[in-house]
């Protein structure tokens, strides 16, 4: 099988749109820029997990909700452009 699998920490995003996160630092990638980025290489992994939200720092669940529509939308087309191989025998 052919692709990688996606590892995607929350805190990429800038602090200004991500403050539910353990560490959150200015200067990282804006929602659409983060969504463009999964919707490209999304295709081609085998798998993702997704790491780093914090919901004690979102206690109205507005960071959960904005970012759940990103993964939806980013990862919607998880895995779909992988080659699979299947075994001679």
């Amino acid at each position: 099988m052919n692709g990688f699998w996606l590892q995607l920490d929350v805190d990429v995003l800038d602090a200004s749109v991500m403050p539910a996160v353990d560490s959150p630092d200015p200067g990282g990638l804006l929602p659409n820029q983060l969504r463009e980025l999964l919707l490209a290489l999304a295709p081609y992994a085998v798998g993702a997990s997704i790491t780093v939200f914090d919901p004690d720092l979102d206690p109205t669940g507005l960071y959960a909700s904005r970012l759940t529509e990103l993964i939806t939308d980013g990862l919607g087309e998880l895995g779909t452009r992988v080659t699979r191989h299947r075994a001679a025998g």
